[in-house]
């Protein structure tokens, strides 16, 4: 998806990190770090920290006809989410894990397809998380 690359743009600043390699995930690639897991599961790709401290997960699928407001109300209903905001082409919000901890939310749509990107502990690793995030291609 063009618009993954959107999403990219709320991450902090690039700074260098060891990257275990490029990984192709169907819907998209991505650059995963030494040290952090990705797995796929259904239309979700998790990516984790080993430490377990950091993690993310991107969701791709069909938007069924649904315009980006409708499925993002969706998402903020199903997750319990808060301040849900429009940001250009994209809307975020954000929402508590289930253990209590604060996640962060994208969601972007194109070519009939969405994009849910969920960002959990990144302040435990602001540049791993803003490099996996930029590298997001189609």
């Amino acid at each position: 998806m063009k618009r993954l690359v959107l999403a990219a743009t709320l991450a902090l600043a690039l700074t260098s990190a060891a990257f275990a390699g490029v990984q192709d995930f169907g819907e998209f690639k991505a650059d995963i770090p030494a040290g952090w897991t990705a797995t796929k599961d259904g239309e979700t790709v998790g990516i984790v920290k080993n430490d377990n401290t950091a993690s993310m997960s991107v969701t791709v699928d069909s938007t069924d006809g649904a315009s980006l407001e409708e499925i993002a109300n969706a998402f903020v209903a199903e997750l319990k989410g808060k301040n849900l905001k429009k940001d250009g082409e994209a809307y975020t919000f954000t929402f508590d894990n289930g253990n209590g901890v604060n996640s962060d939310a994208v969601i972007v749509t194109d070519s009939g397809k969405y994009a849910l990107i969920v960002v959990t502990g990144r302040e435990n690793a602001p540049e791993e998380v803003a490099q996996i995030l930029s590298s997001i291609k189609q």
